[in-house]
C-alpha cells in the first residue's frame, strides 16, 4: 500500500509538473503574441504602395498575432468615408492624410493621440514631423515626367514650367493628376502659383490647364506608368516615384525635371501624415502599425520601389548610395528642397478648388 501510495502521489505530481508546463507555454505563447485575434484595417493607395507594406509590414504585426486587411482608396475618398461613418463604428483603424487635409482631420477630431512609447522610430523624425496626433510618414517631391526620346524626336526642348507642356507638337500627349488624386491637390496649387496665382486666386492655374490642349488624366499614379509604356503620353505631372517606376518596371526612357515656380521657388514638395482614428477597438495594433511603417528597413525598401522621399533620416541618408536611379529623379540636397514651393493649405477652401476645377476642366 505504501508503494502504491507512493506512485500515486508521484504520477500526481508529475501530471502537475506537466499542466503546469503547459499553462506556462500558453502562457508564453499567449505573451509572445499580444495582439492574437486583432484585425487592423489601414486605409491606403493601392497597387505598389499597398504591396510594400503587405510584404514589409504585415509580417511583423502577424507574428505578434494581428491579421491586416485595406481599404483601398485615395486619402480624398478615405476622408470622406471617415466623415460619412461619424457617430458609428469608423470603416478603418489607420489612415494615411495628405498635407492639404491635415488641418481639416484635426478640427474634425477624427485623431487619437500618438503613443510615442510604442512609435519608436519616430526619434528618427524631425521635430515638426511628431505631431502629439499624428506622424509624418513620407515626402514626394512633385515634377514633370518626360519621354526624352520622344522629345529628341520631335525636336521639343526639355520642360522647366508647366507653361512647356502647352507645345503644339504634346497636344493630347500630356496627363496631369485629376485634382481628386493622391497627387490633385499639390499639383494644382503648384501650377496656380507657376501661372502668377496663389491659394486663393486659383483660376490662373486652372487657365493653364486649359492651355495644355487635349489632356489626360490620372486618378491613380499607376495609369502614368501604362500610359508611357503604351506611347500614349509624352510627358506627365506626377511626382518623382511614378517617374522613377516607369523607368524599373516598364522600361520607359523618361526622366524628371522640377517645375520652374517663380523667383524663389523651384519643384513643389508635398507631405504625408498616418494616424490612428480616435476610439480604435485596435489602437495598440495601430501604434505598431505606425512604427513599422517609419522603420529604416522599410523606408528604404519602399523608396527603392516607389520612389517617395523616406522621413527616417538614417534611410535618407543610405538612399544616397543605394539607389542612383531614385538620386537622379529627385533633388537630394537641403539647398534644393529648401527652395521647392510647400503649400500652405490653412484657411484654404478646397471644396472651392474643387467647384472651379469641374466647372472648368474639360475632362
Amino acid at each position: 500500500m505504501i508503494g502504491a501510495k507512493r506512485f500515486i502521489g508521484g504520477a500526481v505530481a508529475i501530471a502537475g509538473f506537466a499542466l503546469a508546463t503547459l499553462m506556462s507555454a500558453q502562457d508564453a505563447a499567449a505573451q509572445a503574441k499580444p495582439l492574437d485575434g486583432v484585425t487592423l484595417r489601414v486605409a491606403t493607395f493601392g497597387g505598389p504602395w499597398r504591396d510594400d507594406q503587405i510584404k514589409h509590414i504585415v509580417p511583423k504585426l502577424e507574428a505578434m498575432g494581428a491579421k491586416v486587411e485595406y481599404v483601398i482608396g485615395s486619402p480624398q475618398d478615405n476622408l470622406a468615408k471617415l466623415i460619412a461613418a461619424r457617430g458609428r463604428e469608423a470603416p478603418f483603424d489607420v489612415f494615411e492624410i495628405l498635407d492639404a487635409q491635415f488641418e481639416t482631420v484635426l478640427e474634425g477630431g477624427f485623431l487619437a493621440p500618438v503613443d510615442y512609447s510604442v512609435v519608436k522610430n519616430a526619434q528618427y523624425l524631425e521635430p515638426w514631423q511628431r505631431h502629439p496626433n499624428a506622424i509624418a510618414n513620407w515626402t514626394t517631391q512633385e515634377v514633370i515626367c518626360y519621354d526624352k526620346g520622344k522629345f529628341a524626336e520631335l525636336g521639343i526642348p526639355a520642360p522647366t514650367t508647366y507653361k512647356d507642356l502647352a507645345h503644339e507638337k504634346l497636344a493630347g500627349r500630356v496627363m496631369i493628376p485629376d485634382i481628386t488624386s493622391g497627387g490633385g491637390l499639390a499639383n494644382f496649387a503648384g501650377i496656380a502659383y507657376a501661372a502668377g496665382g496663389d491659394v486663393s486666386n486659383v483660376k490662373p492655374g486652372l487657365d493653364l490647364i486649359r492651355s495644355l490642349k487635349a489632356l489626360k488624366f490620372w486618378k491613380a499614379g499607376g495609369d502614368v506608368v501604362t500610359a508611357f509604356k503604351s506611347g500614349d503620353i509624352y510627358a506627365a505631372i506626377a511626382h518623382a516615384g511614378w517617374c522613377l517606376r516607369s523607368i524599373k518596371t516598364v522600361g520607359a526612357n523618361v526622366t524628371s525635371v522640377h517645375p520652374r515656380i517663380d523667383a524663389n521657388h523651384t519643384g513643389v514638395i508635398k507631405l504625408g501624415w498616418m494616424g490612428v482614428v480616435k476610439n480604435s477597438k485596435n489602437g495598440a495594433a495601430a501604434m505598431q502599425y505606425l512604427n513599422g511603417f517609419i522603420d529604416e528597413e522599410f523606408q528604404v525598401a519602399f523608396a527603392k520601389t516607389s520612389g517617395v522621399w523616406p522621413v527616417n533620416r538614417p534611410a535618407i541618408q543610405r538612399l544616397r548610395t543605394e539607389d542612383p536611379v531614385f538620386v537622379a529623379l529627385n533633388k537630394i540636397e537641403k539647398a534644393d528642397t529648401d527652395r521647392m514651393l510647400r503649400i500652405d493649405y490653412k484657411g484654404v477652401n478646397v471644396n472651392s478648388w474643387y467647384d472651379q476645377w469641374n466647372r472648368s476642366v474639360s475632362r
